[in-house]
């Protein structure tokens, strides 16, 4: 028996989200543009490094303008799940590609390290300022629209933070280069921001991978789950079971479920009950179950897990 009850985000409430983000997304494109510029005509491998964490921003927020957008369209065809995972996708192959970035940051800022190089300490603290303030405007839009009803919001929201406080290294290092004009403060800073980066994309490649390869979610105790189902007196077993995520923020499990003697129509009750407890305690609101009676279950050699 299928139960499928998925959470929606009211219809308005997605097209505030999607407004915020879209605007969040044209300001973030600014500020990589000017943060980039700065960089080169400064000479500062710290504002160019900022730059690469802001460009994170950039595809942060375009893969959940994207996502948002691609949640309106209905399951349809071969596509029977939707496009949820079209977004972690994207994520992945972001994810990848900023970790080479971030190494290739860390190996110029060594040869700096190693021969500085002049750096306009007054222009990449006048940029950093900048793209600080932009970071922190949209962090505040973002978090003042439906960033409570988005996973999407929400996460572009920690993300843009994490930049706003990469870009307060940056423009921490472009006041010592002012004041005291101790050069290796710039490639020091740019290790420290590609730090932030590889932090930031390691996990999420690690989440990419663990939503592919449809391992359990992190936060979900298989024992603790069988046994919520198994509280309910007319459940007297649960096994294979699986849990997995479709997308990001979509659960779905299957399993089967050993009942007591009971009349068929009263499972439907059974199913419903269960299913209401996954979804309270566990967020999964996609759930297939296969009934079995006490006296003929299904064992491992019968039937596939």
């Amino acid at each position: 028996m299928h139960q499928h009850d998925h959470a929606r985000v009211s219809a308005r409430g997605r097209a505030s989200g999607e407004h915020f983000l879209r605007a969040a997304f044209a300001l973030a494109v600014v500020i990589l543009l000017i943060e980039a510029g700065g960089g080169l005509v400064a000479h500062s491998l710290g504002l160019l490094g900022d730059a690469g964490h802001v460009l994170t921003d950039v595809l942060a927020l375009g893969a959940s303008l994207f996502s948002a957008r691609l949640e309106r369209r209905p399951a349809a065809g071969r596509w029977t799940y939707g496009f949820s995972r079209a977004g972690i996708l994207a994520a992945l192959f972001n994810a990848s590609t900023l970790l080479l970035v971030s190494g290739a940051i860390v190996v110029e800022a060594i040869g700096r390290l190693l021969h500085p190089v002049p750096v306009q300490g007054m222009i990449v603290w006048i940029v950093a300022l900048l793209g600080l303030a932009g970071n922190l405007y949209i962090g505040l839009r973002l978090h003042g629209g439906q960033s409570h009803e988005s996973l999407n919001v929400r996460s572009a929201w920690l993300h843009v933070m994490t930049d706003a406080a990469a870009s307060g290294t940056v423009l921490l290092s472009g006041v010592i280069i002012a004041l005291t004009g101790w050069r290796i403060a710039d490639p020091i800073a740019s290790i420290i921001v590609s730090l932030l980066i590889v932090r930031f994309a390691w996990g999420i490649l690690a989440e990419t991978v663990a939503i592919l390869m449809e391992a359990t979610p992190s936060d979900v105790d298989l024992a603790a789950l069988c046994q919520a189902i198994e509280a309910d007196g007319s459940v007297r077993s649960c096994h294979h079971l699986h849990v997995w995520s479709i997308g990001s923020g979509e659960r779905a499990l299957s399993a089967h479920l050993v009942l007591g003697e009971m009349p068929l129509g009263d499972t439907g009750a059974v199913v419903s009950r269960a299913s209401d407890v996954l979804e309270r305690r566990f967020g999964i609101t996609h759930c297939t179950f296969q009934l079995e009676s006490q006296t003929h279950p299904c064992g491992d050699g019968d039937c596939a897990s």
